[in-house]
């Protein structure tokens, strides 16, 4: 009885752990999450080798790029695995990457939030997101990467981030280009 008590006692000390979020966090992490899509929402991929360049924004408007980068994601799940992350921007998805591909888009001068998120049949793995912000100027090109990372024996994250347009020129020219279609 008292090994029985002292479980109960332990998983109740470990779930309170869990409760640290309060009303007012919950609140501004579904702010956050608000750049990303309808959860439903999935994505078939194809990439292709086609040759490319890096595109110029069209007059009066900024563009964006979005580039998977493999990163170590071999090592973290299996030899010939990719990663498919659907990309949103400012509430809805716009496409999706892997981490051997890139999308582009077209965006007005503002304020954007981008979200990126795993996308696959394993529940905990579509869990794993990452935002980024920026504020879009008319003529300019904005590049961001997206892929994984992980730290010691830590779960993999994804991460994404702005990177300069000398690493992001690169990158695009380097990688497929992504054509995705909404499985609705």
């Amino acid at each position: 009885m008292k090994a029985l008590l002292a479980i109960i006692l332990l998983a109740s000390s470990a779930l309170a752990q869990g409760d640290h979020i309060t009303d007012k966090d919950k609140g501004e992490i579904a702010g956050a999450v608000a750049a990303c899509g309808p959860e439903e929402t999935k994505f078939d991929l194809k990439t292709s080798n086609a040759e490319h360049s890096v595109a110029q924004p069209e007059a009066g408007k900024a563009l964006f790029y979005v580039i998977g980068q493999d990163g170590t994601q071999q090592d973290i799940l299996c030899k010939g695995c990719e990663i498919v992350a659907r990309v949103g921007l400012n509430g809805d998805w716009i496409g999706a990457v892997n981490g051997n591909s890139f999308l582009s888009s077209s965006v007005a001068p503002g304020e954007y939030h981008l979200c990126t998120q795993w996308q696959s049949r394993f529940s905990i793995r579509s869990k794993r997101l990452a935002l980024a912000n920026f504020n879009a100027e008319a003529g300019k090109i904005y590049y961001f990467r997206m892929r994984l990372t992980r730290q010691g024996n830590h779960a993999p994250l994804l991460d994404l981030e702005e990177i300069n347009s000398d690493e992001g020129k690169y990158l695009v020219l380097t990688s497929q280009t992504s054509t995705s279609h909404s499985q609705k």
